[in-house]
C-alpha cells in the first residue's frame, strides 16, 4: 500500500519545482522531502525523475504518477479539511521572512501583537532562498521587495551594513586600520560559498578589492543568532545592521565606523486580492511603531 505522505511530498515537489519551494509550502524540512523521494522510488524500485541543474525532469512512470496524485492530493487535502476543521474563525497568521538579525526585532514586534490577540496561532517561515510568495501558503512577508506581480509592498524599514566587533577581540588582535588590514583579522560571513543575495550581507570580504578577488571569511554561518553570537565571544568581525537596537546590549563596537555596507529596504508584504484581517492591519501598525 503507498505511503499517502510520501505521494504527497512527491505532488509537492514537483508542483512547486524544487525542494526548497515544496518545504516552504508544506512547511516541512527539505531534507525529509528529499528522503520520502527517494523511499518512494526504492520500495516500488522504479525511477520516477531525474534532478537537473535547475529543474526536475520526470520519467513516462513519474508523469503518470504526477497525473495519478494532481488529481487526487488536492481533493483530499480539501475533503479533509472540510470534515476535520472546526467551523470556527481562528486568528492565523503566517509569516515569512529572512533569517537575518531581522527577525530578532521582527521576534519583539511580535510578542506586542501576541499580548494584544491572545488567541493567535502564529507560524514563522525564514529563509533566503528564492521563492514564490504568491503560492506559498504565507499571509505576509517581512522581506525586500519582491518583483512578482499581484502583491502591495508597505515600507517598514531601512537597513543599513557596517561592521562590528566585541571590546574583547579588539583588545586581542587590534582594531584595523583600513580595509587593507582586513586581510590580517577573523572575518565572520552570512554565506559559506560567499554568494549573498539579500543586501550583500557579506560586502566586507569585497569591498576595496579588485572585481574577482575577495577576502576570506574564518567563519560562514547562515544564521543571525549564531553569527552574532560568534562575534559576543570574540572570534571574528561580523557585518550587522547599523542601527540594530542591541548592539550596545552585546557589547560590541563599531569597526572602520567610516566604511559602511549596501542598504537595503525591508517590506510588509500582502496579495493584492486579500483583504487584510483586523490582526494583518494591527500588525503593519506595530511594524512600524518606534
Amino acid at each position: 500500500m503507498i505511503d499517502i505522505e510520501k505521494l504527497r511530498s512527491f505532488y509537492y515537489v514537483i508542483k512547486e519545482g524544487s525542494l526548497l519551494k515544496a518545504a516552504v509550502a508544506l512547511e516541512k524540512n527539505h531534507t525529509t522531502l528529499s528522503k520520502h523521494l527517494t523511499e518512494l522510488e526504492e520500495t516500488y524500485n522504479v525511477k520516477l525523475f531525474v534532478r537537473k541543474r535547475k529543474r526536475i525532469e520526470l520519467t513516462e512512470k513519474g508523469k503518470s504518477l504526477f497525473k495519478l496524485a494532481q488529481s487526487t492530493i488536492p481533493n483530499l487535502e480539501n475533503g479533509a479539511t472540510e470534515i476535520l476543521e472546526p467551523k470556527v474563525q481562528k486568528n492565523n497568521l503566517r509569516i515569512i521572512t529572512t533569517t537575518g538579525t531581522n527577525g530578532i526585532w521582527l521576534i519583539r514586534k511580535i510578542k506586542k501583537l501576541v499580548d494584544e490577540f491572545p488567541d493567535l496561532q502564529l507560524s514563522v517561515i525564514a529563509t533566503n532562498d528564492d521563492f514564490d510568495f504568491e503560492s506559498s501558503k504565507a499571509d505576509v512577508g517581512i522581506l525586500p521587495k519582491l518583483l512578482s506581480e499581484g502583491l502591495t509592498h508597505k515600507k517598514l524599514k531601512n537597513n543599513a551594513l557596517q561592521l562590528f566587533a566585541s571590546k574583547d577581540y579588539i583588545k586581542r588582535y587590534g582594531m584595523p586600520k583600513s580595509l587593507d588590514d582586513l586581510k590580517n583579522h577573523k572575518l565572520i560571513s552570512f554565506y559559506a560559498d560567499n554568494e549573498g543575495s539579500v543586501g550583500n550581507v557579506d560586502w566586507h570580504l569585497k569591498k576595496g578589492l579588485p572585481y574577482h578577488s575577495m577576502r576570506e571569511s574564518f567563519l560562514a554561518v547562515n544564521s543571525a543568532y549564531y553569527g552574532i553570537e560568534a562575534a559576543v565571544q570574540g572570534m571574528g568581525i561580523i557585518p550587522l545592521t547599523r542601527d540594530y537596537e542591541y548592539i550596545e546590549d552585546l557589547n560590541l563596537i563599531k569597526v572602520l565606523p567610516e566604511e559602511e555596507g549596501p542598504s537595503f529596504d525591508y517590506y510588509y508584504i500582502m496579495r493584492s486580492d486579500v483583504v487584510p484581517t483586523p490582526v494583518q492591519k494591527r500588525f503593519l501598525e506595530i511594524l512600524r511603531e518606534e
